[in-house]
């Protein structure tokens, strides 16, 4: 029974995250209303808190059985969540730093989440089905603003001035011209980011329901095999297209390099095949994006460019601790142009362990990461194909690619589904090295 409930508390804990979490951790979200309750993000305190009573309630529960050894790549994310309260212990911004260490604390309990042993599959796929109801959410909203709720929202802000927050009021014209560009976000913070969880879970979700769908359906053999690569195929075109529809240039070019890369671990597949799916994958970006993406592209490459600049000179003038989880932008401000863009991320979170964390937040989060992907590698190719591996092992290429531009790290519907699934990946592509 309390196996039972344990399990029910995950499966809610993580359908809310891309639901009601997509916020950023530095901008916190604060519904006034119950309309907004129920509508709108909730405050990222509450996943905090949910997730630190469903770990200590988990621990006591299987402590009890049996009891858990630590040991190989566990220690990693461990020694950089003590690097990031180390760092927030010397930041001159202490209150800023330690939000965001207890953030990364709660992205370690995903981590672990994904790596306990104990009926470690089975919770995987409670996870991903979690994940799975969450992603129809979450594309149905972004669904729901191209066909219409742009312009009805910016109809109604106009209509009624007063019912736009005032915080909003001095920056309305801006927020007006984002939202007339069509970039949707779903219930993310913004666009990129909602790219950024499309292409982490979009691959790993529709294995499972794939499997669930095989599983579950009655009749034939034939038309159950037909019927589920079918659903599972349109699932999968939603979810492409909903990563269209973010305009992410960024999020579509890491999701066609890490399927290059799962593809090429596939093989016992026919290369033609495996060359034909990336072409047209290929081809429907560069018709969808087309030349007027691309000069956005440069546009926002440079803005970025920026960013990284003023990394390299925080990364120079403090490269041991850094400067305090989450305060890149309070030391940007100092070293940015007149005519660059604020921002409080460096759109870069390899950069940013470096600059906010020093050299050994920057070298355990790199190690983590490529350790993931390499065993993941390894499992692969030493092992029988295993879908579900493989689909992760995508999602995880991506996302990582997408570290390198981006502040997926910062966003809880993101980057606590990504530990999980890297804990997944690791503990299992231990398991098969030392097999």
């Amino acid at each position: 029974m309390a196996s039972r409930l344990i399990n029910i508390a995950l499966w809610l804990l993580v359908f809310l995250l891309p639901v009601k979490f997509g916020g950023l951790v530095l901008l916190p979200d604060r519904p006034a209303n119950f309309a907004e309750w129920c509508f709108s993000r909730w405050p990222l305190e509450l996943a905090v808190v949910f997730a630190f009573v469903w770990a200590a309630a988990t621990i006591g529960a299987v402590w009890r059985r049996r009891g858990m050894l630590l040991g190989g790549w566990g220690w990693l994310p461990l020694i950089w969540l003590a690097s990031q309260w180390l760092s927030a212990s010397v930041s001159p911004w202490p209150a800023r730093a330690w939000v965001v260490a207890a953030f990364f604390s709660v992205a370690t309990v995903f981590f672990f989440i994904g790596w306990w042993p104990a009926e470690n599959e089975r919770r995987y796929r409670t996870v991903l089905g979690a994940l799975a109801a969450a992603t129809a959410v979450v594309c149905a909203v972004a669904l729901h603003q191209h066909f219409g709720g742009f312009e009805d929202a910016l109809r109604y802000a106009r209509e009624h001035p007063e019912s736009v927050p005032p915080e909003i009021r001095p920056n309305l014209a801006a927020v007006q011209g984002k939202l007339a560009q069509g970039r949707v976000f779903g219930t993310m913070f913004y666009s990129n980011t909602l790219a950024g969880y499309l292409i982490l879970a979009g691959a790993p979700v529709c294995c499972w329901l794939w499997r669930c769908l095989r599983e579950r359906m009655e009749g034939g053999e034939r038309a159950v095999r037909v019927a589920s690569v079918a659903l599972t195929a349109a699932f999968a075109a939603m979810v492409l297209w909903c990563v269209l529809l973010t305009r992410s240039k960024g999020g579509f070019a890491m999701l066609a390099l890490a399927l290059a890369g799962g593809l090429a671990l596939c093989g016992r597949v026919d290369w033609r095949w495996r060359a034909g799916a990336l072409a047209a994958l290929l081809a429907v970006g560069a018709v969808f994006f087309g030349a007027q993406g691309a000069r956005r592209g440069a546009e926002t490459l440079e803005a970025r460019g920026d960013y990284w600049r003023a990394g390299m000179a925080m990364i120079v003038q403090q490269p041991w601790l850094g400067g305090g989880p989450g305060t890149f932008g309070k030391r940007y401000v100092e070293r940015r142009r007149p005519d660059a863009e604020p921002t409080l991320l460096a759109h870069n979170n390899f950069l940013q362990q470096w600059t906010d964390s020093g050299v050994a937040g920057f070298a355990s989060f790199a190690a983590l990461w490529i350790g993931a992907l390499w065993l993941g590698a390894r499992r692969l190719r030493a092992a029988p194909f295993d879908p579900l591996a493989w689909a992760t092992w995508v999602g995880l290429a991506a996302w990582t690619g997408h570290n390198l531009v981006d502040f997926d790290l910062y966003a809880a519907a993101v980057a606590w589904p990504a530990f999980l699934m890297a804990g997944w990946m690791l503990r299992g592509g231990s398991t098969t090295a030392t097999a």
